[in-house]
């Protein structure tokens, strides 16, 4: 191979690989967190890159013409974002459910430190986000991203990528999975505690000198814990069908890529 190929074909398609990895680290689960730092990333991307670039077979299209390969890495970072959004459906999932079972527990103006992004999260989202990545990892979910990623290029190849109507659809839909999936997790707290408001708005009635916010609270807190360890072989069972192979996060990103092929 000469040195005009290498240039001019070669690192391209190298370039191309190296945008979707990019993309993907940056928001894929577990690899976003910020206790994995930035160069070991970058390293992770550009040895994946090294990897693939050979084993895919990319064939050399009209994207290499001229300057069209450089807005062609760009599609391919955005590629790599949408994949690694529609895989934190998820997570964002699991602490929606979280934020939504501990507001009528009371917690809801508790929130600690989440050293995964380095914001703020409420106390049970943090739990179930544990639990969620301990899953994930279990189900060796680190590699079925770098699976997912070299699938990608079937569904989507490179310089394919293009903003849709169907393709944002997709995206749409995968969101409203995704709060529907939250509420589903919260919805049995939820019912619970607001049957014992309603027991307790009863009591408050019958007999007025109790005090119920007081007497209320450590009631509400004690049953929804109880509640949380009754229902977490549930949830873990949940979670686990989403986050192993073949599951409904897989299909979902196999359902929608394509939908953004130009």
């Amino acid at each position: 191979m000469s040195w005009s190929d290498l240039f001019s074909v070669e690192l391209p398609v190298f370039l191309a690989v190296l945008g979707r990895t990019s993309g993907l680290l940056i928001s894929a689960p577990y690899f976003q967190s910020q206790t994995i730092p930035v160069t070991l990333r970058a390293g992770i991307a550009l040895l994946l890159a090294l990897v693939l670039s050979p084993v895919l077979g990319l064939q050399p299209g009209p994207w290499l013409q001229g300057n069209l390969w450089v807005l062609t890495v760009l599609g391919e970072v955005l590629t790599g974002l949408a994949m690694g959004y529609i895989m934190n459906l998820l997570f964002a999932a699991v602490q929606l459910g979280g934020q939504l079972i501990e507001v009528p527990m009371g917690f809801g103006m508790v929130n600690i430190l989440d050293p995964q992004t380095g914001g703020e999260m409420p106390i049970i989202g943090q739990l179930h986000q544990l639990l969620t990545t301990w899953l994930f990892l279990l189900f060796q979910g680190d590699h079925l991203i770098i699976r997912a990623l070299a699938r990608s290029y079937e569904l989507l190849p490179p310089a394919a990528f293009t903003v849709t109507a169907l393709g944002v659809k997709g995206i749409v839909r995968g969101f409203c999975g995704m709060f529907l999936l939250g509420v589903q997790i919260a919805l049995p707290i939820m019912g619970a505690i607001f049957l014992a408001d309603v027991a307790l708005g009863i009591i408050s009635r019958l007999i007025p000198q109790l005090n119920v916010f007081f007497t209320g609270f450590p009631i509400k807190i004690a049953m929804g814990i109880l509640l949380l360890i009754l229902i977490l072989p549930v949830f873990l069972r949940l979670a686990a069908n989403f986050a192993s192979p073949g599951g409904d996060i897989w299909q979902l990103l196999q359902k929608v890529l394509p939908l953004f092929k130009g």
